[in-house]
């Protein structure tokens, strides 16, 4: 028949006459005419079986007649619109489409038709068949819309039925179809919900509510139905266009709750979708929203692709990642499913989208601790296991590809790698298990698939500490360019650029990058993980940024990456979120203990403002403040500027509620995971790759002579003391301070060792003004300072104390507090502790030091001038990335030129953010408001 041109034959025999009507004077012949159109019709509904036909069935004429017939026989809609969800049940079909206008005159009839029953009984059997084509062209428009060819839908056609509420099971399961596939596919949720319930806010809210009632019918049937029984299905038993009664466990009952199962499937998908939307979600609870986990009690794998579809799909938006809750239970369902995966109850068929699913879940770093409490470890071993002994002749490499994906992913988490930022595990405990998740690595390493290689040798390169350790930053160099480069040609950042630039792939400026960040921001359109799959590599890149974030919170490695922070802005900028927060991440541990030279920098109290007291400029310490120190008075202060702060009675600086130690430096801001507290990140030290010795360290400090500006204290009888440092409780020592008394109206400058000795130290008189004071604590095994003991500096001159140390133990600054807080120091400015000894040239700089040039703030100056405020602040939308850019933001506003951009770019936000769910998010941004207030 196909050779015989069959069909063509039958399309030259069924076209219609010209002017021929229903209506003429010869209706019998025009009638005779339109039965051969209708036998047509179903002929080539039943050819549509037949994969040999189906190139004739797609050609014009053919679709010309199927149209021609939609639009003009009756009888036969029912059947055309049969034969359309056919031929488009192949998506390679669906292009014809487009040339043949199927869409237009689907839309057209969709728009047309109406679904409700009429009251004449005559009317009753063509409107049967109208109904049965509305869902029948449902489904081949939901169809158009999944494979992203242009279809347009009426859909306030769509509204209308689902306020209508209308009982044809049938047809509201096909249009929850379609609405599902409208909804998913929409760039504006928002608008396009609107647009459904005719264009206006009572008509969204009557939608949402209909919506919310089909969802509860949809739950109520099946529960019903899982009880197995006739038993309460009266209504159900019962057919929704002839009203004839339908016995249970025939053929009609089992096609039906088909359907049941399918509008379950779909309501409870479009559901998902809609949660995201922060202007529905209140609306949708508002309406009794609830029970939105039915779904995945399906089995079906047609439903169950569905499932996972849209859970795959929610995961990679970066607007549903704001719902944490969801995302958790899809996370937990997920895990449900890869149990039954592992015993074999879960088609094989699926695996591969069920484990896409999960990689795009271990992108989140939240979700990395919940699939690491339920051993994800463990679970995916398993399954690899249980798949090749169920499918020994199948190819395995894109199944094991993915569990390495998401063991990769959960392996990198600061919580899992760092034993520091960890609060369940011990300083060296890790997870996966280290010895036997690298003797795997070692294993993937020599596998021919390029990725499982380039994924097992940057995780093998990251777990290598020792290496980094011991090794000079000069020869590592050579490697962590070569890893810099891999990753600035495979980055989620170049997608844009392979996408829209030419093949000389020209670089792109941060300035264009900032542009791009805010189209997409504009357009609702961010970039996902699975669009980027086939020109970057964005689960390999997200390890190679945990490496860098790993060693730029080291000294030693600073320097190399100050030379390239343009390429880690612009991954913040454009890059996926999981990418972008670990570049976020690496620029917020570059400001960490500071600078370029390995300075060691571990507080910097700059009081450069007169709020601005609690501002640790060297990003590891969360100071806290006690009383009211005063402001420096205008025109007194350091720097030719407003910096520094008078302590008086009752005011004081605590560094650390359990002190402050230079060899055991507090890792509360090393990392920023949203669902993390400071609790969590300050359970360890930071665990540094030479670890400091104790007795080296230098304290710096600008102070204002005369010290205390109470005259009161010093005429007190015994004379005063002004506190300089103090260490932790119970103890208290007063570590360094100045005596006044009758004999001493100048003062005498006092240590107090870690034996509690005393040790006054007679200094030259100093004039009025401002001087520096400097303590270097070393040991002959310092390279900067081959001394053993204590150096006891005054802007230049210096006493030298032979073994004499003070306690490595620091709690307040500026007064005493166990004794009522009556011994206030005075004014100060630019306070420092180094967890290194200075050397005495270095010290000699700082004294001659006029302005802040050369201060160790670099790295936030040059990401200053790289405008990164506005770049981190594209980023505070999405959670998983928002903690770490606040992070980076609160050390850039460390800069006093910073803070009046940052909150200007970011203002609004931050206070939103202040009251976010995710802990660490809302610690993050006050520790933001306080560096900028």
């Amino acid at each position: 028949l196909v050779l015989l041109d069959f069909v063509g034959s039958m399309m030259v025999l069924t076209m219609p006459k010209e002017g021929l009507d229903l209506e003429d004077d010869e209706g019998h012949d025009g009638a005779e005419e339109f039965g051969f159109q209708l036998l047509a019709a179903e002929t080539i509904l039943e050819m549509a079986d037949y994969p040999e036909f189906m190139p004739s069935l797609c050609s014009t004429s053919v679709l010309n007649f199927l149209c021609i017939a939609l639009n003009q026989v009756p009888a036969a809609v029912e059947t055309v619109t049969h034969t359309f969800v056919k031929i488009s049940s192949d998506p390679q079909n669906l292009q014809v489409f487009l040339g043949g206008s199927v869409g237009d005159i689907l839309e057209s009839f969709f728009k047309s038709t109406s679904c409700h029953r009429p009251t004449n009984p005559a009317m009753h059997q063509q409107w049967a068949l109208n109904i049965s084509a509305l869902a029948h062209c449902a489904n081949s428009m939901g169809t158009m819309i999944k494979y992203d060819h242009a279809c347009q839908v009426d859909l306030m056609t769509i509204g209308s039925i689902f306020t209508s509420m209308s009982d044809n099971l049938r047809l509201i399961s096909e249009l929850s179809r379609l609405f599902y596939w409208v909804c998913r596919k929409s760039q504006d949720l928002f608008a396009t919900l609107v647009e459904s319930a005719g264009g206006n806010m009572e008509g969204l809210d009557t939608l949402l509510y209909s919506l919310v009632a089909t969802w509860k019918q949809s739950v109520d049937l099946h529960q019903r139905l899982q009880e197995g029984s006739a038993s309460g299905l009266e209504d159900f038993l019962i057919d929704d266009l002839e009203r004839t009664e339908i016995q249970f466990g025939s053929e009609e009952f089992i096609h039906k709750k088909e359907y049941a199962e399918m509008r379950l499937c779909y309501m409870n998908c479009l559901l998902w979708v809609l949660l995201p939307q922060e202007n529905l979600r209140w609306r949708l609870k508002d309406f009794g929203l609830k029970d939105l986990h039915f779904a995945v009690e399906l089995r079906q794998p047609n439903l169950l692709q569905v499932i996972l579809g849209t859970m795959r799909h929610l995961l990679d938006q970066e607007h549903a990642q704001q719902c944490h809750q969801l995302m958790q239970f899809f996370g937990e369902q997920l895990l449900i499913f890869l149990d039954l995966a592992i015993r074999g109850k879960f088609p094989d068929s699926l695996l591969r989208l069920l484990l896409d699913a999960v990689s795009i879940l271990s992108l989140q770093r939240d979700m990395q601790k919940l699939l690491a409490t339920f051993n994800i470890y463990g679970k995916l071993n398993r399954l690899v296991r249980k798949y090749r002994d169920r499918n020994s002749n199948r190819d395995h490499r894109k199944i094991e590809l993915a569990v390495l994906r998401v063991m990769s992913q959960v392996a990198v988490h600061p919580a899992h790698r760092l034993g520091f930022v960890a609060k369940d595990l011990e300083a060296d405990e890790v997870y996966p298990p280290r010895e036997e998740f690298e003797e795997q690595l070692e294993g993937w390493i020599k596998r021919k698939d390029e990725h499982c290689k380039t994924i097992a040798s940057l995780l093998l390169n990251l777990f290598e500490e020792q290496k980094f350790q011991q090794q000079d930053p000069s020869r590592l160099e050579t490697t962590l360019i070569s890893i810099f480069d891999w990753w600035q040609v495979n980055s989620t950042t170049s997608y844009e650029r392979d996408r829209e630039v030419s093949e000389a792939r020209t670089a792109i400026s941060l300035p264009d990058r900032l542009k791009v960040a805010m189209m997409r921001a504009e357009e609702k359109q961010a970039l996902t993980s699975m669009e980027t799959m086939s020109s970057c590599a964005p689960y390999e890149c997200v390890v190679a940024l945990s490496l860098f974030s790993r060693l730029a919170l080291e000294p030693k490695f600073k320097r190399l990456f100050y030379n390239h922070l343009e390429p880690l802005l612009a991954c913040v900028c454009t890059g996926i979120a999981a990418e972008a927060r670990e570049a976020a991440a690496t620029l917020a541990n570059l400001m960490w203990a500071p600078d370029l030279n390995q300075e060691q920098l571990v507080c910097w109290l700059k009081f450069d403002g007169s709020s601005c007291l609690t501002v640790d400029a060297a990003n590891v310490l969360l100071p806290v403040r006690a009383g009211d120190p005063k402001p420096v008075a205008i025109g007194q202060g350091m720097y030719k500027s407003t910096w520094g702060v008078e302590f008086v009675s009752d005011s004081c600086l605590t560094f650390h509620p359990d002190g402050f130690k230079t060899y055991n430096v507090p890792a509360l801001l090393t990392t920023a995971s949203p669902q993390d507290t400071f609790m969590n990140t300050s359970q360890s030290p930071y665990q540094w790759y030479h670890e400091p010795n104790p007795r080296h360290f230098t304290i710096s400090c600008w102070f204002f002579w005369p010290l205390c500006s109470d005259d009161g204290l010093k005429s007190r009888e015994g004379g005063c003391q002004c506190v300089l440092l103090q260490s932790s409780p119970p103890e208290m020592l007063i570590q360094i301070f100045v005596h006044f008394d009758k004999e001493n109206p100048e003062g005498i400058w006092t240590l107090v060792d870690y034996e509690r000795t005393k040790h006054a130290i007679k200094t030259p008189k100093l004039n009025p003004g401002w001087h520096l004071l400097t303590v270097v604590s070393s040991t002959t095994e310092s390279p900067a300072q081959k001394y053993n003991g204590t150096k006891f500096f005054l802007d230049e001159w210096c006493k030298r104390l032979p073994k004499v140390w003070i306690l490595n133990d620091f709690y307040n600054l500026g007064n005493d507090l166990s004794r009522g807080g009556r011994k206030p120091f005075g004014l100060i400015a630019d306070f420092r502790i180094y967890a290194r000894c200075l050397s005495d040239d270095e010290v000699r700089k700082l004294s001659r030091a006029e302005n802040t040039d050369k201060h160790p703030d670099q790295i936030a100056r040059r990401l200053a001038e790289l405008d990164a405020a506005t770049v981190l602040v594209q980023r505070l939308d999405v959670l998983d990335c928002a903690a770490e850019c606040l992070r980076a933001l609160g050390s850039l506003a460390t800069l006093s030129t910073q803070r009046a951009k940052i909150f200007h770019v970011c203002g609004r936000q931050l206070l939103r953010l202040m009251t976010s769910p995710q802990p660490m998010v809302q610690r993050q941004a006050k520790r933001l408001l306080n560096n900028l207030s």
